[in-house]
């Protein structure tokens, strides 16, 4: 045993409502950076019985795992989660909850709030998700008084949640994330089209079927108006039987790419196509950057957070403004002109072992770092 282990600072990590293709791809990257802290030792271990972060297996053979089976439906069990006070949740070491929405007295806690959605200014675009929301943010309201400190991803996300909760203005941190690993390893990088300047346009919209993912803006587009649209094919990560307009013969519905799959899609496409009314963790636009690639997205701030002027950005309720967008992005390309996202990219951590140091920082409650260089 490393004599190191006990000078560390403890830390417990809560993942049970990790499913979504975004926030596991995140933990994928975090979690083994987490691990091999040089600060802090990974205690507790909360995951999943189902999905991907089922199967993770952590390093240490020290830290305890305990997985938590949802024996409900996973919303319903989700809020009885966030209300009832659960014995397996509570300890002695700080809690870091990567799920959105505060536990009850589970001790000192720190949470990782990636969706928009629980901020008031919000729209999820359906009433269904509204109402799942407007719970979420009870919720929230609620659990408020047992959280340390919260962490976001944007400064934009931080204006919002503040501007909803105004009682967490002091607790907020902001700690953007960098690509995930097995694209940052990849290495890959855009510089220019694959084919000819002022050939169609072959765009990527890489997102699940999720009502605030807008994929409903694409039933909007007549078949009659092809002509308008210098799109040749348009690559979306759903399966074919939810295709949202089938009459527009460019959309490809590819179902959920593997590894292999999403880099054989950014090295070949055009540009990175972002439909969605808000965005849990930003991947698809920091992985766009990251490689070089143009984006078209929803004139939304947490796209204008990411992305500054360099994007090409579109209303997301109106489909006339996305063929504006997509018409001016094919004119630019065809005269020569890609992208620059060098200042963005100063924004963006190089690598998950900063982003976990400074998570750990906040979650440890500065006792390892300065939580004012944070922010």
């Amino acid at each position: 045993m490393k004599k190191t282990t006990d000078l560390r600072h403890p830390i417990r990590v809560h993942m049970t409502n990790i499913t979504g293709l975004g926030a596991v791809q995140l933990l994928k990257s975090l979690l083994p950076s987490l691990e091999r802290s040089p600060s802090h030792v990974l205690k507790v271990a909360y995951l999943p019985t189902i999905g991907e972060l089922a199967n993770y297996k952590i390093a240490d053979i020290s830290t305890r795992v305990i997985y938590y089976k949802r024996f409900l439906p996973n919303a319903i069990s989700r809020i009885v989660e966030c209300i009832v006070p659960f014995a397996v949740f509570s300890g002695d070491e700080p809690l870091l909850v990567m799920g959105d929405v505060p536990l009850p007295n589970c001790g000192n806690q720190t949470v990782f709030v990636q969706s928009p959605l629980l901020t008031r200014s919000a729209s999820s675009g359906r009433r269904l998700g509204a109402v799942k929301y407007w719970i979420a943010r009870r919720l929230f309201q609620r659990n408020i008084k047992h959280v340390s400190a919260f962490i976001v991803q944007t400064e934009a996300m931080r204006v919002a949640l503040i501007d909803t909760y105004p009682e967490i203005g002091n607790r907020v941190y902001v700690i953007p994330q960098p690509a995930p690993n097995w694209l940052l390893d990849s290495g890959l990088k855009r510089t220019a089209r694959i084919g000819k300047l002022n050939e169609s346009l072959r765009l990527f919209y890489p997102a699940a079927v999720y009502p605030h993912k807008n994929h409903r803006l694409l039933d909007k587009i007549s078949p009659l108006d092809l002509d308008k649209w210098p799109i040749s094919d348009l690559i979306l990560s759903i399966p074919d039987a939810i295709n949202p307009n089938p009459a527009l013969p460019w959309i490809q519905c590819v179902g959920r790419l593997d590894v292999d799959a999403m880099l054989n899609a950014y090295a070949t496409v055009d540009a990175l196509l972002f439909l969605s009314l808000s965005e849990s963790f930003g991947f698809p636009l920091v992985e766009a950057m990251w490689i070089g690639l143009p984006i078209i997205c929803a004139d939304r701030p947490y796209a204008h957070a990411l992305c500054g002027e360099q994007a090409i950005y579109f209303n997301p309720d109106d489909p006339d403004s996305l063929n504006s967008a997509i018409v001016h992005l094919h004119l630019k390309l065809a005269e020569g002109w890609w992208p620059d996202w060098s200042e963005q990219l100063k924004a963006i951590p190089s690598d998950w072992t900063e982003v976990a140091e400074r998570m750990l920082a906040v979650a440890s409650g500065g006792r390892t770092g300065n939580l004012a260089a944070i922010n």
